[in-house]
């Protein structure tokens, strides 16, 4: 009788992991089409002709030695890189050859003291002027070779970016480029000191407009979120000019020009997260590849195309990143409100499931729910940067049109339309006694002393109009 009941019960277990193995079977049985716009996606190909005067070609060869020509380096390591996508798009092994040092490159050791460190110095200014000249010219020296390529990429046509969307891609020398163009405003703030305003303004603008620049055609991850950093920086180093020389004002006028030039809608992160988005559905398309590779027995290969659908695999994958997309497309205030629907929208991909286990392409979606990061803080670093803008213009609004203090509340009130938080159109606001304008963000910046939350700016009494 017990022989019977172990028997029936054993029986019983295997029917029923047959019938779940068989459910999974049925649900994962027949794959989708490839949609078009996904397969456009995987296709990705280089530009067919690629300009000389692209300044994104000379950042390639920024650490090119004394004597090499940055571009020629750039184009040949550009070259290399297309290459290796060409002929492997699907590795995600470093080649040695594109990681190491070129031969025609040297290092950039930084030394602990030689720019600004954003996050803990109260004040950059003070902390260049304060410095020996003597010290500043053995760095300027140290950096001349790397001040000469940041030279030619800021007077190139173009800074369009170019990279095969493979994870296995080189990364540019992004750190030489963002350490030479602090070492152009440490030169700018010591003309200004020394009362050579103008040719110190000159030399921050040429540094500032590239910012934005670099911020309008940013095409990676990486290099959108460096880009808003190197903004944050020129906005905050332009207010420290204006609180400690009172004649930097003079140039409110251009500095406004150079404000009114950032748009949200032009400079939004939708194309990095797009670039993202052709890496992880590379990712997911590769898997498939991986999966019947020479590497792989019989019967893990079986296992895996049992619950995988390729084709339904892309299109998920797809979807899933143009989420993130969508939202890094839209207004501050929208993405605020679209924010909320992220995870319904996810879940709803995701379909029936229990316990991260799903029934229709449970691996892929298992990788996407655990694997695949949230671009929400990076959207909101986004947004802060056009908070700051919009805190420095309306600064320098007050001193165009010589506000007195007790105008300032309304001032700020009537021109909500123009200088307004981005997350929610309000104003910013006034401190009427600090005598300070201020706006919140959401994340924290290192470009920001003590990564504060609350921007705030002084507005100098001398700058306004005097009180009757």
């Amino acid at each position: 009788m017990l022989k019977k009941i172990l028997l029936r019960s054993l029986l019983g277990i295997v029917l029923i992991v047959l019938s779940i193995v068989l459910l999974f079977v049925v649900a994962n049985w027949q794959d989708q089409s490839l949609r078009p716009e996904v397969q456009a996606s995987l296709n990705w190909q280089p530009p067919k002709n690629i300009d000389d005067d692209n300044g994104y070609l000379i950042l390639l060869g920024m650490n090119a030695r004394d004597g090499v020509d940055p571009l020629d380096l750039g184009k040949r390591k550009l070259e290399l890189e297309l290459r290796r996508y060409e002929n492997q798009p699907n590795s995600t092994d470093y080649d040695s050859d594109s990681t190491a040092k070129h031969p025609d490159e040297q290092s950039f050791k930084k030394q602990e003291d030689e720019v600004c460190a954003y996050a803990t110095t109260i004040n950059c200014v003070e902390f260049y002027v304060s410095r020996t000249l003597k010290h500043e010219q053995e760095i300027i020296q140290a950096r001349r070779v790397l001040s000469q390529h940041l030279n030619a990429i800021l007077e190139s046509k173009d800074f369009i970016e170019i990279a095969p969307p493979f994870i296995a891609a080189s990364i540019p020398p992004y750190s030489s480029l963002v350490h030479a163009m602090e070492i152009e405003r440490m030169r700018a703030i010591r003309f200004i000191s020394d009362g050579q305003v103008e040719q110190g303004f000159a030399v921050l603008m040429k540094v500032a407009k590239f910012s934005q620049r670099w911020l309008e055609n940013s095409t990676f991850l990486i290099s959108h979120m460096l880009a808003t950093a190197m903004v944050q920086r020129d906005l905050r180093i332009a207010d420290e000019l204006l609180q400690r020389f009172p004649e930097f004002a003079s140039h409110r006028g251009q500095i406004q020009a150079w404000l009114g030039g950032f748009s949200e809608k032009k400079m939004n992160m939708s194309r990095a997260l797009n670039f993202e988005g052709r890496i992880s559905l590379r990712i997911m398309h590769d898997l498939r590849l991986e999966s019947a590779g020479e590497n792989k027995s019989w019967w893990e290969g079986f296992l895996f195309n049992l619950f995988n659908r390729p084709n339904a695999s892309s299109n998920l994958a797809y979807d899933w990143q143009q989420i993130w997309s969508t939202l890094a497309d839209q207004t501050g205030r929208d993405y605020l409100a679209q924010k909320q629907e992220i995870q319904k929208k996810q879940d709803a991909l995701l379909g029936v499931g229990i316990a991260n286990l799903y029934l229709h392409d449970p691996i892929t979606k298992i990788l996407l729910s655990v694997s695949t990061p949230g671009y929400d803080n990076y959207i909101e670093r986004h947004f802060d940067t056009f908070a700051q803008i919009n805190l420095l213009a309306m600064k320098m609004a007050l001193i165009e049109k010589k506000v007195a203090s007790s105008a300032i509340p309304q001032f700020v009130q009537d021109h909500t339309k123009q200088y307004a938080n981005p997350y929610d159109g309000k104003a910013i606001g006034w401190d009427a006694e600090k005598h300070q304008l201020f706006i919140e963000i959401r994340q924290e910046s290192n470009q920001l002393y003590q990564k504060a939350k609350i921007l705030r700016l002084d507005v100098p009494r001398f700058a306004l109009a005097v009180e009757t």
